[in-house]
């Protein structure tokens, strides 16, 4: 059984709404961090459990998507899981942009399935992909001894 439009499209935009406010809670969290200029060990937890439930909030958005959608999502959250292996102060640009850009997935809901719409999204994704493995590269760099 189908669900209607209608109940898609409010489906898809209470998970939106969600999002919105799960992203503020990070932001808040990194906002907060910036005195100290690290994250404690409580705000590295609190981060990881709200970007899980963000995870799982554009998970449902995305199911509602077409496949392009569903791999976009799918790149976006496998990257940030990545970053929360190894969440350092210096790194909360990354995050803050992964933020933005959950934010900013607008959706077109003339057809079904839904589609993103907005030409730049692949690009700031491709950014943010590079940008987390640099901090990687960094942090491996840093971490070998020096002989």
């Amino acid at each position: 059984m189908t669900l209607p439009k209608e109940k898609q499209v409010y489906i898809v935009i209470s998970h939106k709404k969600n999002i919105v406010a799960l992203t503020n809670k990070i932001l808040e969290i990194v906002h907060d961090s910036n005195k100290r200029r690290e994250f404690s060990n409580e705000q590295k937890l609190q981060l990881k459990q709200l970007i899980n439930e963000t995870i799982s909030e554009m998970s449902t958005v995305a199911s509602f998507c077409s496949s392009d959608e569903r791999n976009w999502v799918s790149n976006m959250t496998n990257a940030i899981g990545a970053f929360t292996v190894y969440m350092a102060w210096e790194t909360k640009v990354i995050l803050e942009q992964w933020c933005t850009m959950a934010n900013s997935i607008t959706l077109d809901f003339n057809k079904i399935p839904f589609k993103f719409f907005g030409a730049d999204i692949k690009l700031k994704l491709h950014d943010l992909e590079a940008r987390i493995r640099g901090s990687a590269d960094r942090r491996d760099y840093q971490e070998k001894p020096v002989n």
